[in-house]
């Protein structure tokens, strides 16, 4: 298996072992198996900010391949999984009447990787309508639901990217958005 066949750039070479985890439980599993194992382990999402060398990773890639798009019980508020490709989501959203993330469009990547990076545009980013991020803590092994104000926004980080990198596997993120079809107002300099 070749990573370059997984990143934007094509480049990479083989991984020693390759897990898509196609639901929550896999990424889990796997994730919990190569840290068990003392693996060294490389959480894949859409490899649009990946470089790997033509040596390739010496351990276990794990894929993210989640799915699910959950409306949520009221109006504006909607869970998405970590591996929806991050474009279609915002496509869904501007299908849906709603705005708050319609500036973020062409952005590659995975929905689990936004509030990694906190991505942005146009004078959007992901933490001004992400409620809460669900993960998997690999210290702890429990799952966790951590609220916006705890996430550590900055410009283009967050905890999740600050602190101990490999601790949190994202699993979803939750959003409220505006219900209303018209974008939010451009802002950029």
């Amino acid at each position: 298996m070749r990573l370059s066949d997984y990143t934007t750039l094509r480049l990479g070479g083989p991984a020693r072992r390759f897990v898509q985890a196609g639901t929550e439980e896999d990424l889990i599993e796997a994730v919990r198996a190569a840290d068990s194992g003392g693996e060294p382990t490389l959480i894949l999402g859409g490899g649009s900010n990946l470089v790997v060398a033509d040596e390739g990773f010496d351990g276990t890639v794990i894929q993210v391949a989640t799915k699910g798009v959950d409306p949520g019980g009221e109006p504006g508020l909607m869970t998405v999984a970590a591996g929806e490709d991050w474009d279609a989501v915002v496509a869904w959203t501007v299908a849906a009447g709603l705005a708050g993330l319609e500036c973020l469009s062409g952005i590659p990547g995975l929905a689990g990787a936004t509030p990694i990076q906190n991505v942005g545009a146009y004078g959007q980013e992901v933490a001004e309508t992400i409620t809460s991020v669900r993960t998997y803590d690999r210290v702890t092994g429990q799952i966790r639901t951590i609220p916006n104000e705890r996430c550590g926004f900055g410009y283009r980080t967050s905890m999740f990217k600050r602190d101990d990198a490999r601790r949190h596997v994202v699993l979803g993120v939750t959003f409220r958005l505006a219900v209303q079809s018209a974008s939010a107002p451009v802002r950029y300099a």
